[in-house]
């Protein structure tokens, strides 16, 4: 087995430099071949990812940075039987590992590059994949403005997303939206955002999808309706902590399903959230796909 280190040494208040070398002598302490590849320019990370595993011999890749990092390098390799991959998390969000019980195991370096891999989804969406969580709606628009906030976003980190939620409610909160699950559940209305996951948690720690499996082979889709302004700020607790099942206050407003596919089409375009990448589309489709890559994996899960 060989190991493939992908880093932007630009990114993650110096990641690259911070686990370089506990990572190469984990590798030297297991007798493992190893490099590091340093990206440049966007897009390095799909393509490094790709060219790695195109190779066809049985190797780790393993990137260093955040969910943009985890999203890059996953379009490069979905598919590739050959191909492990794992994540060193030290983006701003992290939000995909939480799922897996959050950072620290990813962070045990030694024990991590040995760690054992399981297959997980991923979401086709058309226009790149995700392995995490897709949207179209309020929460979108909130992940576009948090990216173009990038020097508060260097002082605030995660606090950013929260302060972008403050700021989009000074707006629009809803869009009009047709939304189609597996072909034969419709919605239609106005709608805060709807949303298909494979993870659980977006937004620095939003637990969008608290009962979604990674590997089950489905998606969650978590439809939310317009409800006035006034009565945002007593949704978004419960919201972030994923209590939002069950609660009264949700229960007029919330549909949750979970299916393989699921349709959106908005009357005017709208912003849509593919794993914190942001797009301005009429209509999207989000699709699973099972067992789309080998994901390692720490703590046992």
């Amino acid at each position: 087995m060989r190991y493939v280190f992908i880093a932007n040494p630009q990114a993650g208040n110096n990641s690259y430099e911070k686990y370089r070398d506990r990572l190469a002598m984990a590798c030297d302490k297991i007798g493992a071949p190893y490099k590091f590849m340093l990206t440049q320019k966007p897009g390095d990370l799909t393509d490094f990812a790709r060219s790695e595993g195109q190779i066809g011999d049985e190797v780790r890749i393993i990137v260093l940075g955040g969910d943009g990092a985890v999203c890059g390098a996953a379009n490069g390799i979905i598919g590739m039987d050959n191909v492990e991959f794992g994540c060193i998390p030290c983006g701003s969000g992290n939000d995909y590992v939480r799922t897996f019980g959050g950072v620290d195991g990813f962070l045990d370096i030694e024990n991590y590059i040995t760690a054992p891999s399981r297959y997980v989804d991923a979401i086709s969406t058309g226009h790149f994949n995700s392995l995490n969580i897709c949207s179209m709606g309020i929460d979108a628009i909130i992940c576009d403005r948090t990216n173009r906030m990038k020097k508060i976003k260097k002082l605030l980190g995660s606090g950013t997303y929260t302060l972008s939620v403050l700021i989009s409610m000074l707006g629009k909160v809803y869009n009009s939206l047709k939304v189609t699950i597996d072909d034969q559940y419709i919605y239609e209305g106005d709608f805060m955002f709807s949303l298909a996951a494979c993870g659980q948690y977006y937004g620095g720690g939003y637990r969008g999808a608290p009962m979604s499996d990674p590997s089950d082979g489905l998606l969650d889709f978590v439809i939310i309706r317009r409800v006035s302004k006034l009565k945002v700020p007593w949704l978004i607790g419960k919201y972030k902590k994923g209590e939002y099942v069950g609660s009264k206050r949700f229960s007029k407003i919330l549909t949750v399903h979970r299916g393989k596919k699921m349709k959106i089409e908005c009357v005017k375009p709208a912003v849509v959230n593919i794993d914190g990448e942001c797009l301005k589309l009429r209509e999207v489709t989000f699709e699973v796909i099972p067992r789309a890559i080998r994901f390692i994996v720490n703590n046992g899960q």
